[in-house]
């Protein structure tokens, strides 16, 4: 059988198959290249994630930031950014956790420009700014600031030399509530300004001599992006959304007894029950969802603005259609256009899950023409630039574009239509302006120079505390900008801090043939038929591993990992007792490693990388806007987009869907079975209790969810509700195993996966078994190892491999940094006692999948992530199966825990596996692993 490339699209793999093409980079139509390919990873697999302002950067993914020009800090999370008209003040909307702020730059082209935040320090005065979202403008007085106030549902006025808010303009007047204010802009004389509404759909303009609102003009769902055409005659907005949501008819949560909605979300992403609505079996309504494809649904709207009343002229669809084939592969999102710029000759729109960027006719709102942005011919199709923020120079040639994906700003001539190249800025470039004299450019990156560690001896705790979202503060790139002829060379960077690109023949030779992971998708056949994906929740490494001899680990942080006094929260009992033993042990006997980074810094964009979702520029504003505190659901509104605020939540939502969709439709696609136990249906707002032990929620809302996920997902199972203990999780899982595939009988699904999330913690509940914070992870620990355990004693143990990890690090500490977490990786294919540190991240879950099932790559965050090779071994030697150990008691009892589910805890099935005196003798082997690893270096 051929060697097929790794960066063939669905289409071109059969055909290369057939032709017999080995080792190749791209296929043209009817060619068979004879070129060697390259397989891609980090620019440097072996570093470790390092904060290093004015340096090399090392981000939890691998990627470097470098950026060129001169870079300021700011307050965390700019998704907005405006220069006022002359030039001389730069000012960013800071819209991740509290401190809702604005930072105004000043002396820009100075070695140090001035930075003023407004508020000052680390609280947010509710009286200065409640909430700020992305709109910011600058009156052409230079003096006057508005700023977008999100759920405040105002535009905040704020003079600029004084820093005082001077007053506002309430968009919740008359019959409008709920009002969500995102984008602005100014008119050319500062008399109108213009706000998009988000959650009510509509365009607002107000005068600003009077601060009151003239008009409302409906628009397309959650409009995101607005710009003007430069004589003011036009408006455009970009419309991000897809559905307008409702809550399901019968759901009174009021009622005796209440009706909270659905157990499990009633319909499939675009199936004929979504778009037309249904009937549930037991009694509810559920309002129909439409056409995905819808005109107000990821669309661009041009507005008259010169009729009485303003009015909607063009309807134009940007990007790719859900459903259109690219590239073999059928479009599973919408095309999210985000941004918007307008000159003269055109409107220019970014497609955030395209990577396009298509051009509009000013007059018409007609699509002209589109341009894809690709980094290298090398990666083929796949996605993952993330276009964003848009700006022109001022003599209308350029465009400048944020590549949000690669931490870039790509550069484009807007007579050819060509992309000239890519300039290095900080992590994730959000929005951009260009200088009036065209020499500089100006970028807010969202997320600057990363987090850094939260936690040990060389932790300096200031204000912002340890929390992760506190600690991810902006930056603004100021550049000046290159002549064209150097962008090769900045290209070239750009390329070099993204990938690293090897020849297959030597990825090959280096791995061996023999490894059970294959060095590529189709390289060759793994011995490891069955992969178990076990998500977690929000642990970094030091927490569960610190202590462990071996690792890179700081045990003054290994609250979990070590034996310690747990106390009460009201401080009034202690247990001195190791909460998580079976992790230690399973460390010991199988692999993790120590240099494993989640992409993400929350559960709500946690849950979408682990799907293979990458986040878009939507959920990357909303979520640092909802941690915040400045974007939350009301159930009860009359605001249409509402329903679409869903926080911290555990699922992918159509508005996030990515073009080639999910790990879901990737199985899909390419006829991998498998099974979900827990994971991508805990919709917000889900309604969690006790009683719910079997999904675990009540869903009042109609979100679909992933095509054909509904089907492959236990009812039995309960997604993330901390009242249901993970033991019975546990029991579930087992259960449905052995019901649906007995040892023996029908063929295990190649993936299954499983979450349990009860070391996400909760409040102490003594009476439901959890007496401390500890004792939910005490609950977790055993249902892992009870989970290794069965799977251990299956039939398809020899064939198998159990990945372990988390979906955030944001409740824990780490010395190295705040994203570092845990991955443990569970086989009889690793060598025991094994720590890895070559740099992980997920794209490296996803990687060693796609290497193990021989399908092509989902995106380019797993395409240029490095697998997790180095924790398997060539020989299985790991095959006796695993016995769990017991808690102690005192810190957390499972029986006690399920006796109000009408459950029982087996403790005479454990009773012949370790004690947990036996952990002393794990934590003693390791250390002294590792003084023989110290001695053989010196021999060496």
């Amino acid at each position: 059988m051929p060697v097929v490339p790794p960066f063939l699209t669905a289409k071109t793999i059969p055909y290369a198959m057939a032709m017999g093409c080995v080792l190749v980079l791209t296929l043209f139509p009817g060619a068979c290249a004879t070129e060697e390919y390259y397989t891609a990873g980090l620019p440097d697999p072996h570093l470790a994630a390092e904060r290093v302002p004015g340096g090399r950067t090392v981000i939890p993914n691998g990627r470097i930031v470098q950026p060129m020009g001169r870079t300021v800090e700011v307050a965390p999370h700019p998704y907005g950014l405006t220069l006022s008209p002359d030039g001389t003040t730069l000012v960013t909307a800071n819209s991740g956790v509290q401190p809702f702020s604005i930072s105004i730059l000043r002396r820009l082209q100075d070695a140090n420009p001035l930075v003023t935040q407004i508020p000052e320090g680390y609280a947010t005065d509710e009286g200065v700014l409640a909430a700020v979202f992305m709109g910011l403008a600058v009156a052409p007085d230079n003096t006057t600031l508005y700023v977008g106030g999100g759920q405040e549902g105002r535009v905040v006025r704020f003079d600029l030399d004084t820093g005082v808010r001077t007053g506002d303009i309430d968009l919740n007047t008359g019959s409008w509530a709920d009002s969500y204010v995102g984008d602005l802009r100014l008119s050319a004389d500062g008399r109108q300004l213009y706000a998009v509404d988000q959650t009510n759909f509509r365009l607002v303009i107000a005068n600003t001599e009077t601060m009151e609102v003239t008009h409302s003009i409906s628009v397309g769902r959650y409009p995101f992006g607005l710009a003007l055409s430069p004589d003011g005659t036009r408006a455009y907005v970009a419309n991000v959304g897809q559905f307008e949501y409702g809550i399901m008819g019968g759901v009174a949560l009021d009622a005796d007894p209440p009706r909270l909605g659905t157990a499990f979300p009633p319909t499939d992403y675009a199936s004929p029950e979504a778009t037309e609505g249904m009937v549930t079996d037991d009694g509810y309504v559920v309002p129909p969802l439409g056409d995905p494809n819808d005109e107000r649904a990821h669309s661009v709207f041009t507005i008259d603005l010169t009729s009485e009343p303003p009015q909607v002229i063009a309807r134009a669809k940007t990007g790719y259609l859900v459903g259109t084939e690219i590239e073999g592969i059928p479009a599973v999102g919408g095309s999210s256009p985000n941004s918007l710029v307008a000159t003269d000759d055109v409107v220019v729109v970014t497609s955030g899950t395209n990577d396009l960027i298509s051009v509009l006719d000013p007059r018409t709102g007609a699509v002209q023409s589109e341009i894809p942005l690709r980094l290298d011919p090398r990666l083929g199709g796949l996605r993952g630039l993330i276009p964003f923020g848009v700006a022109v120079n001022p003599s209308g040639d350029r465009l400048y574009v944020a590549a949000a994906g690669i931490n870039a700003v790509a550069v484009i001539d807007l007579d050819t239509r060509e992309v000239l190249g890519y300039l290095p800025v900080g992590w994730f470039p959000s929005k951009l302006a260009v200088s009036p004299d065209g020499t500089h450019l100006y970028v807010a990156n969202a997320k600057g120079w990363g987090a850094g560690p939260n936690g040990g001896p060389n932790f300096k705790m200031d204000g912002r505390g340890s929390y992760i979202g506190r600690l991810m503060n902006g930056s603004v790139s100021i550049i000046r900008l290159p002549p064209d002829d150097s962008l090769a060379y900045y290209t070239q960077r750009v390329i070099d801090q993204n990938v690293r690109f090897t020849p297959a023949s030597e990825t090959v030779v280096a791995r061996g043939t023999s490894h059970p992971i294959p060095a590529f998708p189709g390289a060759w056949a793994s011995p490891i038929k069955h992969v178990v994906f076990v998500v977690k929740e929000n642990r970094t490494y030091d927490e569960v591993f610190g202590a462990l001899k071996g690792g890179n680990g700081e045990p003054s942080l290994a609250r979990w990992g070590t034996d310690t006094t747990h106390y009460s929260s009201d401080r009034q009992r202690s247990v001195r007792a190791l909460a998580m033993p079976n992790h230690l042990a399973l460390a010991e006997r199988f692999a993790i490693s120590d240099n494993f980074y989640v992409d993400a810094d929350v559960s709500a964009d946690g849950h979408r990388w682990l799907a293979g979702v990458y986040p878009n520029e939507w959920v990357e504003a909303s979520v640092a806007a909802a941690y915040g505190g400045g974007r939350r659901m009301k159930l009860q509104s009359t605001a249409p987009g509402m329903l679409a605020f869903t926080g911290s939540s555990g699922a992918v939502y159509p508005e996030d869907y990515n073009e080639a969709g999910s790990i879901w439709d990737h199985f899909l696609r390419h006829e991998v079975s498998y099974f979900n136990f827990g994971l991508g249906f805990e919709f917000s707002p889900a309604i969690e209790t006790q009683a719910m032990k079997y999904t675990g929620i009540r869903l009042p809302i109609n979100y679909p969810m992933p095509a054909n996920l509904r089907e492959r997902t236990s009812r039995r199972f309960a997604t993330y509700n901390t009242a249901i203990p993970d033991q019975f999780r546990y029991q579930m899982f087992e259960e449905e195993l052995e019901t649906r595939w007995a040892p023996g009988t029908d063929a295990l699904p190649q993936v299954l996966t499983v979450f349990l999330p009860q070391d996400h913690g909760a409040g102490d509940r003594p009476e439901a078994g959890y007496p401390f914070y500890a004792s939910y992870m005490a609950d977790n620990d055993l249902a892992l190892g009870r989970l290794v355990e069965y799977l251990s004693n299956r039939p398809e143990w020899p064939e198998m491999a159990i990945i372990v990890t988390q979906d955030d690090a944001q409740d824990g500490r780490d010395h190295v940094d705040a994203h570092r977490s845990v991955l443990m990786v569970i086989s009889p294919w690793t060598a025991p006692g094994t720590i890895s540190n070559t740099h992980a991240s997920f794209g490296s879950i996803m990687k060693t999948m796609w290497h193990v099932l021989g399908t092509p790559y989902l995106n380019q965050y797993d395409a240029t992530a490095t697998d997790l090779s180095d924790l398997f071994i060539a020989t299985p030697s790991n095959v006796a199966p695993y016995r769990a150990i017991l808690p102690d008691p005192a810190l957390f009892d499972p029986q006690k825990a399920l006796d109000p589910l009408d459950a029982d805890f087996d403790w005479s099935a454990l009773s012949s596996g370790p004690a947990l005196d036996d952990v002393d003798v794990i934590m003693d082997r390791a250390a002294s692993q590792d003084a023989k690893a110290k001695t053989q270096a010196e021999v060496e």
